[in-house]
């Protein structure tokens, strides 16, 4: 070995003992965290890896991601070539030709690769410098370690060429046969020439190395560990808490270490892509709650305090309200954007919801009017305090049974509070009646016997009522051997079909759109498509995003010969109403309401009906349509009044 080979040799060693230490101060941050990493399931977790993390299937969901695809697929295919590299500059004559024909086809694939990651960073820096997407601004230091980044791969693509115009390798390389003629001509390259290029490449190799795992750019060593470890949830459900464990002495979360390992791993894990930021309505409406921010502000704190609570786990200082802020906090509207968009499956939403828990259970600070929204739910089971016993007058005069007169019956109704107590939404629980009792649908309803979900409860954080709640009403409903429910309420049917069954209550959930689709299909439901109009449809959060319903509302609405116009954000990437998470019972008091923001969307394609399948959502709609000054040419209606209106 050569002096300059030692020389390297050392160099090596210092950059991955550089590298290695500062990969296991984050793994031990992240253990300072509840439970363990899980392994289970290996099967479900390799193809989690293969084409969610390798195959980058989240990265290119929007067309932008190409180019994040193309870096990182190029990372490993120019990994052979870095290896080569290091190697054969510690040990001159070392190559990787004792591969046979792979050799010259790892050459070609590698300069096809150099080629595309030199366009990728072309493209993310006209992106983040010129078109400038706000969900890509952040810190200056943030910005500079972008262009380090970005430098340094460009700069070991440049070497990477250099050393094959001088010393070209075998294989189909038209780019550096075409720089060689094109800077050496027939003639020779000077002397020190590879030397340099050498170099200059290994040397950005092992500083590369180095300052990764202290940069933003952390997430290409933990995304694919966090993609791995990713656990297998139900999507819609809050996890009871464990409200009888006596050795715990909080619940929720109070300070980092409440979070489990996971749950920081997603921290290291943030790619700052701000995809998350980009979906959020409270973000886009001025609010101070940027979920990407929510996930950088909490890994600031781990890296900052780490060292401290691994020596002393009592040190960890709490989060609230010096690193997660009461506007942050209460922002939220659960619409669940932020974790359905994140390419490597972080979740800011959950991450908030954990502190509002520990605000609710453990401090009983929350805002004012969320307060007064549970004293109702617990005095009443509804948010507007109106009696228990009064829960089935809607239905007077109907014909529906209760099942207390009649078990037998196939669908058991769930009308939730807003069909109950609303007056704008029981004209929407009497239009269902209406369709189901001409399709001649076997159904009942509990009416007093019924109680609140709990969403409300379980969302703004007091998760012991919310699994009062919950028990009692899968009592009842077990109670009368009730297997199927139809709801006109996402928010009920998500809890329902969700988070009762944590509590043995074991049914077969349908919205009300779905079965009015089936009907129309089945030809029990028959539409006069000739009084519908022109409509757009906007998808609640909880329907669409949260449990994948969004081609049953449009179907009923296009057999009744409704024209329905999208709005831009539709189906999965719908915008939220903001009434979600407990935000139906807050007053906005920052920013533009992001109802209003919604409906100027509605309003834009110019239909006169907006149609809607949520009671919070046709609440919302319809004050944002009133705001606008417009609710007297567009009318915002359920969509089971409007089939209602066609038999």
């Amino acid at each position: 070995m050569t002096l300059g080979g030692f020389i390297l040799f050392a160099l090596f060693v210092l950059a991955h003992l550089v590298f290695v230490l500062r990969v296991m101060n984050v793994v031990q941050w992240v253990h300072l965290g509840q439970g363990e990493l899980q392994w289970g399931d290996a099967r479900r977790r390799a193809r989690d890896l293969l084409v969610k993390g390798f195959g980058q299937s989240l990265v290119l969901r929007k067309p932008s991601g190409i180019f994040h695809a193309l870096i990182f697929w190029g990372f490993f295919v120019l990994t052979v070539g870095t290896i080569e590299g290091l190697i054969k500059g510690m040990l001159p004559a070392f190559s990787l030709s004792f591969l046979g024909p792979l050799y010259p086809a790892l050459n070609t694939l590698q300069e096809i690769f150099a080629v595309l990651v030199m366009v990728s960073l072309a493209a993310a820096l006209y992106r983040r410098f010129v078109i400038r997407p706000k969900r890509l601004e952040g810190p200056l230091s943030h910005q500079l370690d972008a262009v380090v980044i970005i430098g340094l791969i460009a700069l070991l693509i440049t070497a990477y060429f250099g050393m094959e115009v001088v010393e070209p390798r075998p294989g189909f390389t038209p780019v550096a046969d075409a720089l060689r003629a094109l800077t050496l001509g027939d003639g020779e390259a000077p002397g020190m020439a590879y030397a340099a290029f050498s170099w200059t490449h290994n040397l950005v190799v092992l500083a590369f190395l180095m300052y990764i795992p202290f940069s933003k750019h952390l997430h290409v060593i933990t995304a694919l560990p966090n993609l791995f470890f990713r656990e297998e949830r139900v999507r819609g459900r809050i996890n009871r808490l464990n409200l009888e464990d006596e050795n715990s002495e909080s619940f929720g979360v109070v300070r980092i270490t409440d979070y489990t390992k996971k749950e920081l791993l997603d921290l290291a894990a943030c790619t700052e892509c701000g995809r998350c930021q980009e979906a959020c309505p409270a973000y886009n409406t001025g609010k101070p709650l940027s979920p990407k921010k929510v996930v950088l502000d909490l890994k600031e704190h781990l890296f900052e305090h780490g060292p401290r609570i691994a020596r002393d786990p009592a040190s960890a200082p709490p989060l609230f309200p010096d690193v997660i802020s009461a506007d942050v906090l209460w922002s939220c509207t659960t619409c669940f954007a932020c974790e359905e968009v994140c390419p490597v499956e972080i979740q800011p939403m959950s991450k908030l919801l954990g502190i509002r828990q520990a605000q609710v259970l453990m401090e009983g600070e929350f805002p004012e009017e969320a307060q007064n929204t549970l004293r109702n739910v617990e005095g009443q089971s509804n948010p507007w305090n109106l009696p228990q016993q009064e829960r089935g007058h809607w239905a007077e005069g109907l014909g529906i049974p209760t099942l207390a007169e009649n078990a037998e019956v196939e669908y058991l109704f769930f009308t939730g509070c807003a069909g109950a107590y609303d007056q704008r939404y029981v004209k929407v629980a009497q239009a269902l009646t209406k369709l189901l009792q001409h399709a001649g649908v076997s159904f009942g309803i509990l009416g007093n016997e019924e109680c609140c979900t709990g969403d409300a409860a379980k969302r703004i954080g007091n998760d012991y009522l919310a699994q009062e709640l919950a028990q009692t009403n899968v009592d009842t409903m077990n109670g009368y051997g009730v297997r199927k429910v139809i709801t006109a309420c996402p928010h009920c049917f998500n809890a329902i079909k969700n988070e009762f069954p944590q509590y043995g209550g074991e049914f077969e959930v349908m919205h009300h759109t779905e079965l009015i689709a089936d009907l129309i299909r089945l030809g029990k439901l028959k539409p006069d498509t000739a009084k519908a109009g022109t409509t757009t449809y906007h998808d609640s959060c909880y329907l669409a995003r949260y449990n994948g319903v969004d081609a049953a509302p449009r179907e009923a609405l296009a057999a009744a010969g409704a024209s329905v116009t999208e709005m831009p954000r539709h189906g999965k990437d719908g915008f939220c109403c903001g009434a979600g998470g407990g935000r139906m019972w807050m007053e906005e008091r920052i920013g533009t309401n992001v109802n209003q923001n919604r409906a100027q969307e509605a309003l834009a394609t110019g239909a006169d009906t907006i149609a809607t399948a949520c009671p919070f959502c046709l609440t919302m709609m319809t004050d944002g349509v009133s705001k606008e000054g417009r609710a007297d040419t567009v009318q915002v209606r359920d969509v089971a009044e409007i089939l209602a209106d066609l038999l």
